[in-house]
């Protein structure tokens, strides 16, 4: 299929698609619908599998119960422990690296797979952090992947991890920002409370939504407005929130005091 032309169109539509996709909440759903258009599967999953936690998004839903014997048994996925073995993160289906007895064999497939009626899988990553992997993966009931779909798949995911790349960077890149303009805030003297409620303002929100969001009165808020107005030199709503992001552009960290912070692990 990849090699003909309607399969070039195919792989042009899914890869237009999904390169859109910035936000990466925005991308894991464009992922779970354009992916699926492309090679059809009865269920599509994006699946993080790593020592310390199970993260699944599948549709169509399953039970908790499910998902919790997924989480039991996901390290005997035979997908999952090629993975392991090789990082290698092309798309390979259950066929390509093992038996159906095999597979049956495992509690994986005796405990979820079997009781949900998946038969056939077709799985390839996206970038995650190490010894942790961050897996596409398509399911069947009745029919195994073919050869031409696993082609399709491969020639597409150099542009699907880039898009998850681009999607990564940035949410790091609004992160920072969003760091940069509350640090800008309370250097430029507001409190902790004013400067909440102009980050939001800078951001586009109303009175209204800063109240609703930081539980206090319409009032409170213009009074805080009011006051950060004035600490920012500005006369007018767009004024201040022009003012709040040059602030955040030109923001220099002050020196740290005192020991550096140490660094959460995920749980």
């Amino acid at each position: 299929m990849a090699g003909s032309s309607s399969g070039h169109r195919v792989l042009i539509d899914l890869i237009g698609e999904v390169m859109g996709a910035l936000d990466l909440d925005e991308l894991h759903r464009t992922l779970m619908s354009a992916v699926p258009r492309a090679v059809p599967a009865d269920w599509v999953s994006l699946t993080e599998l790593g020592p310390d936690r199970v993260v699944v998004l599948i549709e169509p839903d399953v039970s908790e119960e499910q998902l919790a014997k997924f989480a039991q048994y996901a390290d005997e996925n035979p997908l999952y422990q090629l993975w392991v073995r090789t990082k290698d993160g092309r798309a390979y289906r259950f066929s390509d690296v093992t038996t159906r007895d095999e597979l049956e064999a495992t509690r994986v497939w005796q405990e979820f797979y079997g009781p949900l009626g998946v038969n056939h899988q077709i799985a390839f990553t996206l970038p995650n952090e190490p010894d942790h992997v961050l897996a596409f993966v398509l399911s069947r009931r009745n029919r195994d992947f073919t050869d031409e779909e696993r082609d399709l798949l491969n020639e597409a995911r150099p542009f699907l991890v880039q898009a998850y790349r681009n999607a990564l960077e940035h949410a790091a890149r609004g992160a920072a920002a969003n760091a940069d303009l509350a640090a800008a805030l309370h250097d430029a003297g507001l409190t902790a409370r004013e400067a909440q409620v102009m980050e939001l303002v800078a951001r586009g929100g109303s009175n209204r939504d800063a109240a609703e969001h930081l539980g206090v009165s319409g009032r409170t808020v213009e009074k805080h407005l009011e006051r950060a107005f004035r600490k920012l030199g500005a006369t007018s709503r767009s004024a201040a929130a022009a003012r709040a992001w040059e602030l955040a552009r030109t923001h220099a960290p002050k020196p740290r005091e005192g020991p550096p912070a140490k660094r959460w692990s995920r749980a």
